[in-house]
């Protein structure tokens, strides 16, 4: 009888969620299948060999199990300490750079943020030190506390009128500027 109940609990709590983590073309995603949204996330798994390296493009939408999900965010943490990660294109359906989306990504030295994005989180890109150059799509308002800190390597960043607010130390020890 108790294992009958908990089985059904658990099916009961499963039916709820609906959300689902899976990976789709080498990039991790948290489905949720309510809205057909889905979030980029970290690989969760420790180790070089493990991290997201190279080039990545993250795409506007994935496609799993048949169903078609727009790519909407970027989870904190995502990417963060992903050393051997080198450029970046994000989708232009990601409306957000999530919290160390990027941390210490010291590889990285290309980054294409689409016009759809609107904010970019807290240390989102601190200590890229291989950035030089960033342009801030015109539909961000918000840039993060600490959001290039440590960018050593940044000689040239844009900024266009759309930002309204640039949080606390946001190029902080960005040495080359």
């Amino acid at each position: 009888m108790k294992i009958r109940l908990l089985t059904t609990l658990t099916a009961a709590l499963l039916a709820l969620s609906s959300w689902a983590k899976v990976p789709i073309g080498g990039i991790y995603y948290d489905l949720d299948s309510s809205t057909k949204t889905a979030i980029v996330i970290s690989s969760g798994f420790v180790g070089d060999q493990y991290k997201y390296k190279g080039n990545i493009i993250i795409p506007s939408t994935v496609t799993y199990d048949g169903t078609i999900y727009s790519v909407t965010s970027i989870a904190p943490d995502a990417f963060a300490d992903c050393r051997g990660l080198t450029s970046v294109t994000i989708g232009n359906s990601v409306t957000s750079i999530g919290d160390l989306a990027f941390y210490c990504c010291t590889g990285l030295t290309s980054v294409t943020i689409p016009n759809s994005v609107t904010s970019i989180g807290d240390r989102a890109f601190a200590y890229c030190t291989g950035l030089t150059s960033v342009t801030i799509p015109n539909s961000v308002t918000t840039i993060r506390d600490e959001a290039f800190s440590g960018c050593t390597g940044l000689t040239s960043i844009t900024i266009p009128n759309s930002v309204t607010s640039i949080g606390s130390w946001a190029f902080d020890d960005c040495t080359g500027l």
